[in-house]
């Protein structure tokens, strides 16, 4: 994948997490997307496997990118 900001190279790997993995407008005590408004759900929470997300990263930029679109980022995602 190349990255969007530079155009370098971009390497896939993983984000993993022990509990879900979501995205906020901003940080909170609790943080289960489920009690946020607005709140992106990137990975399930799953007992045995934790949670994980597809990411691409550029070394020259500093950037991470997940795209979520249809939940194909999620490693715990619902076939």
């Amino acid at each position: 994948m190349k990255c969007p900001y530079c155009g370098g190279e971009m390497e896939q790997g993983v984000i993993e997490n022990q509990n879900e993995i979501n995205w906020k407008k901003k940080r909170r005590f609790f943080g289960r997307a489920m009690f946020h408004e607005g709140s992106v759900v990137l990975s399930e929470i799953s007992v045995w496997k934790g949670s994980a997300v597809v990411a691409h990263l550029c070394r020259k930029c500093e950037k991470v990118i997940i795209d979520y679109k249809d939940g194909q980022c999620d490693f715990n995602r619902k076939k």
